[in-house]
């Protein structure tokens, strides 16, 4: 072979090779790395172990403005950077990241240190609160900056990783930590530039508290934690798990936001039940005591660190055995506390009324014991209830009877059906019969106390309701009512016919697992009401009716501290001149709605109400059962009357300043469980000085 035939040849070689020492060049993309011998990782120290640990003198480099935390960086005596982040993100991030470590992920090197020393620490533009003596910084998480390696965000729905055994097991361990933040940019790949790259978490700051949105999520809370509910649904294939994300409904206006929010929820769902089981296992072979040293490293209290460990290990053990026959006791235990926060009283109604008939058990799922079913004036109230339990299929047969301390009477028959057609919907029908006598006033804002009525009425009614659950927070349905009554005023009976029709929608966040109440509450209804049959003019009667309550229980600072803020509105319009019975028209007054007035002493055909309450734990009994004292201010009226001009006053007719009626007061109520409570209570207000005993747990 002649030379230039051999340069040729060796030439067509080394382009030949060219693209296999290319690929072989590229590094492989790794989201997941085998950490071997479970009991030999050190998740005190983490993934950098005791040898990278920060030094002990750090000076100031420079501030950071990005993101929720205060950051700024450091630089120890080694000549290691350091990222510095302070706040609430800074225990729940260091602690997440060693349980996703030793789970076999990528995560950045934290450390958690109770205080440094900062030399030329200038004043912050945020944490300044953090930093005493001058530079003297508490509360800690240093990150080791990797220097000079590119990272690159990447999303939970477009990577390399879809669909594998590895992917599914992180997805699973962001609802192990609740993890509620799924954003891209709280994601890094370092290398992806070049083809392969390793792919992690770089933000775990809002984990281990609760999901959900703006107003009830939280980080690094540990009873919040505790009370979260970590499985939702488990298939023979597939399993899904809660994240709560969505943002507050009243912000969907921005849509882009809600959307992606939305989206969130997603990526913890349809998880194959075999890499969910897998990751269990995984995790499974770390010991209670490297468990606990996660969170002692991460700068929680022993306390703390103890019921951490507990809640993590119990969901380590349902993952271990996710899929079998028998659900685990963990999950059992949730899925309770979430069927009570949705209702798992006898009866939760929203309408025609809004009520909720308290159950307590007597041995037997057949028979209850029933607290409430009659609205304010009737004193102490409850009864008795037999329902078919689960014997017939598909439908609860309901018969309940119950009376007052004020002799009041009530009897209900009706059959609730859970599912029609889907888990999501719901019917309820029933038919009552109601008795009742109690003192009325005149119609007017300015009702005097002195015009004092005896009021008595029996009333049928037949209704139905068909409610779907939109979210987990949001409900929306329609109902149907007639209603037969025979009122006596003095010597006056007056009888009617009256159908009534419409809807509603409710936004219901509240949350009774530890301490007061906290979440929101948000009502509202429209509805439209016909007489039927013959009419006399006197008693023609057709009317609209709007209604708006909206509740929120605000915690200041701890559970044990709560505002609560109620405003309710209901507006009434007659249709055509016709009218709306006297006893059907809006009213304030009494315990629920106006305290430090008799019960209905205001009527007309709209109302507006404001009232709160700032409750204090002074006794802490269990998670659930405490002693509160509470402070309470309420303000109200009512105005407008569609009869003729010459039975009311202008002032009567129209929203004045003139008509607000108010009453301060405060009790001390007694929180017996989830659902019930005691509670004796005064408001004073310009006419009297009312007592209330009553079985509740506030509004």
């Amino acid at each position: 072979m002649h030379a230039h035939e051999r340069l040729l040849l060796t030439l067509m070689v080394l382009l030949l090779a060219m693209p296999v020492g290319a690929q072989e060049s590229r590094s492989t993309a790794v989201i997941w790395h085998d950490r071997g011998d479970a009991a030999a990782l050190d998740l005190i120290h983490g993934p950098g172990g005791k040898d990278r640990e920060p030094g002990a003198e750090f000076r100031f480099i420079g501030e950071s403005k990005s993101g929720t935390s205060p950051k700024f960086d450091v630089k120890d005596e080694h000549g290691v950077t350091w990222k510095v982040k302070l706040g609430e993100e800074v225990r729940s991030e260091t602690a997440a990241s060693r349980l996703l470590w030793a789970a076999g992920y990528v995560v950045d090197e934290d450390y958690y240190l109770p205080q440094i020393r900062v030399l030329g620490l200038p004043r912050l533009a945020r944490g300044q609160e953090f930093v005493s003596n001058g530079n003297t910084v508490t509360g800690v998480r240093l990150e080791r900056d990797p220097g000079g390696e590119d990272s690159t965000p990447w999303s939970w729905y477009d990577n390399p990783f879809l669909g594998t055994r590895e992917f599914n097991g992180l997805k699973v361990m962001m609802a192990l930590v609740n993890n509620w933040d799924l954003k891209a940019v709280n994601n890094g790949a370092s290398g992806a530039g070049r083809g392969g790259g390793q792919y992690g978490i770089t933000d775990l700051g809002a984990t281990l508290g609760r999901t959900g949105n703006s107003l009830t999520r939280s980080k690094g809370v540990v009873s919040d934690y505790a009370d979260s509910q970590f499985i939702d649904k488990v298939t023979p294939t597939y399993v899904d798990f809660v994240m709560h994300s969505r943002p507050f409904f009243l912000t969907s206006f921005n849509v882009s936001n809600y959307r992606f929010r939305t989206r969130m929820e997603s990526v913890v769902r349809h998880i194959p039940v075999a890499d969910a089981r897998w990751i269990g296992q995984r995790l499974g072979r770390l010991s209670r005591e490297q468990i606990g040293d996660c969170f002692r490293a991460s700068g929680f209290s022993p306390a703390e660190a103890e019921a951490y460990t507990q809640v993590v290990m119990g969901r380590i053990v349902a993952l271990e055995h996710i899929g079998e026959v028998k659900v685990p006791a963990e999950r059992e235990a949730k899925a309770s506390d979430t069927d009570a926060r949705e209702c798992l009283e006898s009866t939760c109604r929203q309408v025609p009324v809004r009520e909720t008939l308290t159950a307590i058990g007597l041995g037997t799922a057949y028979v209850q014991a029933i607290v409430g079913g009659f609205d304010q004036g009737a004193g102490i109230t409850g009864g008795v209830q037999l329902t078919s339990a689960d014997e017939i299929p598909a439908m609860q047969l309901r018969v309940a009877a119950l009376t007052s301390t004020a002799g009041y009477l009530r009897f209900d028959v009706g059959a609730f059906i859970p599912k029609v057609g889907s888990s999501r919907n719901h019917a309820d029908i029933w038919a009552s019969h109601l008795q009742r006598d109690v003192d009325v006033f005149g119609t007017s804002p300015q009702t005097s106390a002195d015009l004092e009525t005896q009021f008595a009425m029996t009333r049928r009614s037949y209704q139905g309701s068909l409610s779907r659950d939109l979210t987990s927070d949001l409900e929306g349905g329609v109902y149907a009512q007639v209603m037969d009554s025979r009122a006596l005023l003095n010597t006056s009976t007056t009888t009617s016919q009256v159908l009534s029709y419409g809807g509603f929608l409710v936004y219901d966040t509240r949350d009774t697992r530890v301490g007061l109440t906290r979440g929101l509450n948000l009502f509202g209804r429209i509805a439209s009401s016909d007489g039927l049959g013959q009419q006399v003019p006197a008693a023609s009667y057709a009317w609209v009716e709007k209604e708006f309550d909206a509740r929120a229980y605000v915690p200041l600072g701890s559970p044990r501290t709560s505002l609560l803020m109620r405003s309710w509105a209901q507006f009434k319009t007659a249709k055509g001149g016709r009218q709306i019975p006297f006893y059907d028209r809006s009213w304030l007054g009494g315990r629920r709605y106006l305290r430090g007035y008799h019960s209905y002493q205001f009527r007309g055909d709209n109302v507006l109400l404001f009232s709160t309450e700032l409750q204090q734990t002074v006794v802490s009994m269990t998670p659930v059962r405490g002693l509160d004292l509470f402070a309470s201010a309420d303000t109200g009226q009512v105005w407008g009357d569609a009869r003729s001009s010459i039975l009311t006053t202008l002032d009567a007719q129209r929203f004045s300043s003139h008509n607000w009626h108010s009453g301060v007061g405060g009790g001390v109520q007694y929180r017996h469980s989830r659902s019930l409570g005691a509670r004796i209570e005064a408001s004073h207000s310009r006419e009297r000085t009312a007592i209330y005993v009553s079985v509740s747990r506030g509004f």
